[in-house]
């Protein structure tokens, strides 16, 4: 087994991914350390926008004005939104004028009980309206494996969002999984791929689970007592973020 990191991480990052690979780590530290890594992708996000674009303003925490309204869209699963999206979604909102919002429920599964081969419909999704074009469509998953659902999702995306780049942001990657996504689009597509994660694992079980990963299945981890569970609950994101839209 070996678990490489990316230039992003320092030591504090390193306990952070330790704590969720530990598998007696409590389901309330679990849930806060995901939070917290998706605040530091988040500002690893927030800094390569800002090296491309004038969304930020010189003077910290002020925004730029402009007609940039629906040029950052975010998009997660439902297992993620109420920890690792929500922490993306704190440096990003503090300092873009707008980002737009998405959550999917996939249904992940082996057609044929063929375990090589895996698909991910889309059960139902919340998805916030934006122009048809956006600057950054951003998908954040806690861990991309065989990126099936990755894969579903960004597909879906695109079928009405003409993205001018697409970030994939995960704290925790399986080695192959960058050229396995990229095998499944076009390269008109995958050539706008830029992918943020703060580690890589080499090794997977008989069951598809990465080694150390995130320290077992994500889902139960999380809180949710299996796929089934988690796909019939709504996140307290998408709750209030329903609200504030039926109040415009």
């Amino acid at each position: 087994m070996t678990r490489t990191y990316s230039n992003l991480v320092d030591r504090s990052i390193q306990a952070l991914l330790d704590t969720i690979a530990d598998k007696q780590t409590s389901l309330a530290l679990y849930q806060d350390t995901m939070t917290k890594l998706g605040t530091l992708l988040g500002s690893a996000v927030l800094s390569q926008i800002s090296q491309e674009t004038a969304f930020l303003s010189p003077c910290v925490g002020k925004q730029v004005s402009g007609d940039t309204q629906g040029n950052v869209y975010l998009a997660c699963t439902v297992e993620d939104a109420d920890f690792l999206a929500k922490g993306m979604l704190i440096p990003l909102e503090k300092h873009l004028p707008k980002v737009a919002f998405a959550c999917f429920w996939n249904h992940r599964f082996s057609p044929f009980e063929i375990e090589d081969l895996k698909v991910a419909p889309i059960i139902k999704k919340y998805q916030e309206p934006v122009n048809q074009t956006v600057n950054y469509l951003i998908i954040v998953k806690s861990i991309i494996s065989g990126a099936c659902v990755v894969k579903t999702n960004i597909a879906d995306l695109i079928q009405t969002i003409e993205p001018g780049k697409i970030f994939i942001v995960a704290p925790v990657m399986y080695f192959q999984a960058e050229e396995k996504l990229k095998s499944n689009f076009d390269q008109s597509i995958y050539d706008k791929f830029q992918f943020f994660y703060f580690a890589k694992d080499d090794e997977r079980t008989l069951e598809g689970e990465v080694i150390p990963g995130v320290g077992g299945n994500v889902y139960t981890r999380l809180g949710f007592e299996g796929q089934e569970s988690k796909n019939q609950f709504i996140p307290e994101i998408v709750k209030s973020r329903r609200r504030k839209l039926t109040k415009v």
